[in-house]
């Protein structure tokens, strides 16, 4: 029986991975522009926070209509779509960075709390993939933020800022994009198309990942009851207004 191997190559459009073939020779895909990001603003007393990329060299506002761009990712899929042989592609496995933050942008000025709802997920064509594993889109988040185990799924993750956000200010939130290795691993066998063959397909192959990022806040005022009237969370709040604990659990 003669067994075939099907060699993958990660594809990085905006926002999304796509798995193909990655041989000399294979067929380059192009980057498609298409991304879920989106921002969700929620207003206390006028406030507002707003969730920015670094595009370049200035930060630019991102939201559901101008979405995240993944600059260092989407420069290495223009060389994995180029035929020039000293360009360094694409590579699974490897730290690309990545610069997001949340910025206090309230109109009266007030200093808030922020949370943050990471989502990341496999898609299929138009459908959602929920066989492939989304820890395998490994976002590295800055320091300062809390992560609330009692509240993430296998698709969510949920940060909290425990330092009040001043007006104006920022404070980063994601600092590189991986994607594991493990999408080269994951094969099945099936029947070839010629009968005594086997093929062995990547499941990552040909797929999408998304990240969608949500992010809201909350006045420092009453901080404990306002926390706990907006996002139904208990939190515990020391004399500089730092939060010191979430739902029982302590904030380190």
């Amino acid at each position: 029986m003669k067994k075939i191997v099907k060699n993958p190559l990660v594809i990085l459009a905006v926002g999304m991975l796509v798995v193909a073939a990655s041989s000399v020779g294979a067929t380059r895909a192009a980057i498609t522009y298409s991304s879920q990001s989106e921002q969700v603003d929620f207003s206390t007393a006028k406030l507002q926070v707003e969730l920015q990329e670094k595009q370049g060299d200035d930060y630019a506002a991102v939201n559901s209509a101008d979405s995240l761009t993944f600059p260092s990712i989407a420069e290495a899929m223009k060389t994995n779509d180029s035929d020039k042989s000293n360009d360094i592609p694409f590579t699974v496995g490897k730290k690309y960075d990545e610069n997001v933050r949340v910025v206090n942008t309230s109109e009266g000025g007030y200093d808030e709390y922020v949370r943050v709802y990471v989502y990341k997920y496999w898609q299929d064509g138009k459908n959602k993939d929920t066989f492939l594993d989304p820890e395998l889109i490994n976002l590295e988040v800055a320091d300062g933020w809390y992560e609330d185990k009692t509240e993430e799924t296998l698709e969510r993750k949920v940060y909290y800022l425990a330092k009040p956000l001043a007006y104006n200010e920022s404070h980063d939130l994601i600092k590189s994009v991986t994607i594991g290795n493990e999408v080269l691993t994951y094969v099945k066998t099936v029947d070839g198309d010629k009968t005594g063959v086997v093929v062995d397909e990547y499941k990552y192959n040909g797929k999408t990942f998304y990240v969608e990022i949500m992010v809201d806040a909350v006045q420092t005022h009453n901080a404990e009851d306002a926390i706990l009237g907006a996002w139904g969370v208990h939190v515990e709040v020391d004399d500089n207004g730092v939060i010191t604990s979430i739902n029982g659990a302590a904030v380190n």
